[in-house]
């Protein structure tokens, strides 16, 4: 039998529990995998809805699961050792994926020894597996580099755009810099009536408080709409007719910011802030600022200036190149055959 036909891999992920980019992440890593004829399963690992090494156990036995894939954090991880331990299985063939590593909290990146035993390391970046493998330098040798792609598959291109409209979408929660976006519709009350602002936003398991707090401060702004929780399709359509999108991340731009590929895949042009993992590609590829006062005049630049729009546009189009998801679902397919036993 074909070494593909037989591979048998399967996903980590619980049953979703709030909004969790991770999770959309994993789902759309599936589904990418499946159209390109490599199915995957889901293993929940829960039971009386919570997670269980057992439940995981069991589900790997009845799939006779070759690979396990895991995918950290996730939300619905809380602080279960369930994925740590779950690395530790020698049933089956392990593979991690660390979305967050350089900005986790000391003892995470501690806890984070569990997963150098895992067969195959993925970071979404190569600043993020320099740092993991500075500090765990056994695992160089397993440990490469996919990158992501949108959450947000983009829509046909539209004849025109929203023209001074500014967006911010994302989850709703601490150190995603909402507080600066607010800002900038502020300023732009007196300075820059002709520019609107729309927030576009997911609302995370125990955000629910901050998320209130936060979009009181703008209630009053007239210049500001908040949209929440709307289907992809819908956040898809808004980003293809906004002008811009102003994602100012507090650590700075990188390759592991799903939001940042959304945006830049619907055509939207990027201002956000510099940091240290941004690499030199994302800077000829959006617009750089520091803060939401040298972002207002950034703006305003950009919108009179056609041709540096349409500049601004192609280097960000040029970025997006190998962050399509069939090309993440041939990597990941690649590796999967070589942890079997096939070609790969």
């Amino acid at each position: 039998m074909d070494a593909e036909v037989s591979m048998r891999v399967s996903l980590l992920v619980p049953e979703r529990q709030g909004s969790c980019g991770v999770v959309d992440y994993s789902l759309r890593l599936a589904a990418s995998l499946a159209e390109a004829g490599t199915p995957v399963t889901l293993a929940r690992a829960q039971r009386g809805g919570r997670l269980s090494l057992s439940a995981l156990r069991a589900e790997l036995r009845a799939r006779n699961t070759q690979v396990l894939h895991i995918q950290y954090p996730m939300v619905h991880y809380g602080a279960s050792l369930l994925p740590l331990i779950a690395t530790q299985l020698r049933s089956v063939r392990t593979v991690v994926t660390l979305h967050e590593f350089s900005q986790s909290h000391v003892l995470r990146r501690a806890a984070s020894m569990a997963f150098s035993r895992a067969d195959a390391l993925i970071f979404t970046t190569e600043p993020e597996r320099s740092v993991f493998c500075r500090q765990f330098r056994w695992c160089r040798h397993r440990a490469r580099v996919i990158p992501i792609g949108s959450n947000i598959t983009p829509v046909p291109p539209v004849p025109f755009r929203h023209s001074g409209e500014i967006c911010y979408f994302g989850q709703l929660r601490p150190r995603r810099g909402l507080e600066d976006f607010l800002a900038l519709a502020r300023l732009a009350v007196g300075a820059a009536p002709e520019l609107r602002f729309r927030v576009l936003g997911a609302i995370p398991a125990g955000c629910l408080r901050y998320a209130q707090e936060i979009l009181s401060r703008g209630a009053e702004l007239p210049n500001l709409r908040c949209e929440l929780e709307l289907p992809e399709a819908e956040i898809a359509a808004r980003l293809a007719r906004t002008e811009f999108a102003y994602l100012p991340y507090p650590d700075g731009v990188s390759e592991r910011r799903s939001t940042l590929l959304a945006a830049v895949a619907s055509g939207a042009l990027v201002v956000t802030r510099r940091g240290p993992q941004t690499s030199p590609a994302i800077a000829d590829a959006v617009c750089l600022v520091d803060s939401p006062s040298e972002a207002l005049v950034a703006l305003r630049k950009l919108a009179a200036r056609p041709a540096a729009q349409q500049a601004l546009r192609a280097a960000a189009q040029r970025w997006l190149q190998g962050r399509d998801w069939a090309t993440i679902a041939e990597a990941h397919r690649t590796l999967y055959l070589r942890l079997t036993g096939g070609q790969g």
